[in-house]
């Protein structure tokens, strides 16, 4: 195909690159004049990747190159975490692709802070053999690395997937998702395991996918390293979403870093980018993309709610509200297990709908019936009255077992409502409630802005599409029913006028 007659063309580029960018070697060194200027490389990794790799290393490292690199080597842990959150054409492929060979070339001379067994994984095989591809014809052609460590490429395990070279340096390929099992090499565990490229711009929008892939990555590849032994975990991405493999991964790291196309002071990141250069990229793609491709600041616009339409406000005190309502989106039929689930407390104040308390998260039955407790004894204790509400399709299986199991062991009951209510379509029903968005009339509780529960309730809002089936949409679902009856109590309680009629010279 066109594509991999394209691909064979680039690497045949690449292996005619390094052969001619590597061909000036000292052919008259004495041995001991080469085994002192190895060594003397060994110790400085700049100079070991600007000399072995001219070609790609062409340009001064940045300054968080040389921070990553020098963190791992002055590290005094057996183990760590490193991730990179780092913008497009930052050189994070290419960095690591030299610093892994680097880094293995150090276990030749039984240095501390070296790897023999390798493990590149990335969103899809392919993506993660063509990467250890590179690698490979660097072992294989680069005439530096030859003169200086001898022969590396053996007869018998060379290929683009997985290689292991004539010192037993083991590198493999993995697609995500992958069984990483049988990743040992002459029973040694992997002990280097980088990540590059892994998230996905579907796979973003997706909570359950998401939620497999990262059971993937910590639940089975992460356990591959010997627990007790030297070993280093590399995830490089830039974060492309809230809830992306890379947001998660990098709340993780023992060494973290953020890495922007530009600084806080909109200078580049990187001396090898100009500013003007900078900037012609980031006026062709736009705001969104350019946000999450090059700042690391993924906005979601979602096909209703806008992020710019999310505001928040410090709220009056609970007794002086014209009604509160707190309802419940348990989401799914009673199960002991932890599903997603909502109740919100949201109160109606002077033409304003105000988003007092919320939780939302996954939560198991008798933590989402203790969330209505926490609810009813905040109304109260501030001095307000509020309705608690719940579809009564629910309550016929929850309320009479688990709620009365739980007011039985409280000795208090809680005053739930059952919303009988033939609800139309769930996804027309979040939409209508963008009008009070978009006109100013909806606001979260300030003093809520950091708990998680509250943030998760506002990604569902604007991460909301309709028809999407991957986005929870319970916290929105239990926003609208609240309103709904807030609305209703409302104009029921108003009271009806009476008058005297106009009379017209028509009438009779």
């Amino acid at each position: 195909m066109k594509s991999r007659q394209q691909l064979e063309k680039r690497f045949e580029a690449l292996e005619k690159q390094i052969k001619a960018s590597t061909a000036d070697v000292a052919i008259d060194e004495s041995p001991e004049a080469r085994r002192v200027r190895v060594a003397a490389l060994l110790e400085d990794w700049p100079g070991f990747l600007t000399y072995y790799f001219p070609s790609w290393a062409s340009s001064e490292f940045a300054a968080f190159h040389l921070r990553g690199g020098n963190a791992i080597l002055t590290s005094k842990k057996k183990k760590m975490f490193f991730a990179w959150m780092i913008a497009r054409d930052m050189a994070k492929t290419t960095f690591w692709q030299m610093f892994a060979i680097y880094l293995t070339c150090r276990s030749l001379y039984n240095l501390h802070h070296s790897y023999r067994n390798v493990v590149w994984w990335s969103k899809t095989f392919d993506q993660a053999s063509e990467m250890l591809r590179a690698i490979r014809l660097q072992f294989e052609y680069n005439q530096r690395l030859l003169n200086d460590f001898g022969t590396f490429k053996t007869v018998s395990i060379w290929a683009d997937d997985k290689f292991v070279t004539s010192q037993g340096i083991s590198f493999r390929a993995l697609g995500k998702g992958q069984s990483p099992r049988g990743t040992k090499e002459d029973e040694k565990r992997p002990d280097l395991i980088i990540g590059d490229d892994f998230d996905d711009d579907e796979e973003v929008l997706n909570d359950i996918r998401l939620e497999k892939s990262y059971q993937w990555i910590m639940g089975a590849l992460w356990p591959t390293m010997d627990v007790s032994a030297h070993a280093l975990f590399v995830v490089l991405n830039n974060k492309i979403g809230e809830r992306s493999l890379m947001a998660r991964l990098y709340e993780q790291a023992d060494y973290k870093e953020t890495i922007n196309l530009l600084d806080a002071n909109g200078n580049p990141t990187w001396k090898r980018h100009s500013k003007e250069d900078c900037q012609y990229m980031i006026s062709k793609m736009g705001t969104l993309l350019a946000e999450r491709e090059y700042f690391n600041n993924p906005i979601t616009e979602g096909k209703v709610f806008r992020k710019d339409w999310v505001r928040y406000k410090a709220l009056p005190a609970l007794n002086e509200y014209l009604a509160l309502v707190a309802y419940l989106d348990p989401s799914f039929k009673n199960k002991k297990n932890s599903d997603h689930k909502s109740w919100v407390l949201i109160g109606l104040h002077r033409g304003e709908l105000h988003v007092v308390k919320a939780f939302c998260d996954r939560a198991s039955v008798d933590e989402m019936i203790e969330w209505g407790y926490v609810l009813d004894h905040l109304v109260r204790s501030g001095g307000g009255v509020c309705e608690l509400w719940m579809e009564e399709v629910f309550l016929q299986d929850l309320l009479y077992k688990d709620f009365n199991a739980v007011a039985q062991a409280k000795g208090k009951p809680l005053p739930l409502n059952g919303d009988k209510r033939q609800k139309p379509d769930k996804d027309a029903r979040i939409a209508s409630l963008s009008g009070y968005f978009e006109r100013g009339n909806w606001y979260f509780n300030e003093a809520e802005k950091d708990n998680h529960h509250m943030v998760n309730l506002i990604y569902q809002f604007t991460s909301f599409q309709p028809g999407h089936t991957g986005i929870k949409k319970d916290g929105p679902d239990a926003c609208e029913g609240a309103v709904f009856k807030l609305m209703e109590k409302v104009v029921t309680n108003v009271p009806a006028t009476v008058g005297k009629r106009n009379k017209y010279k028509n009438m009779y």
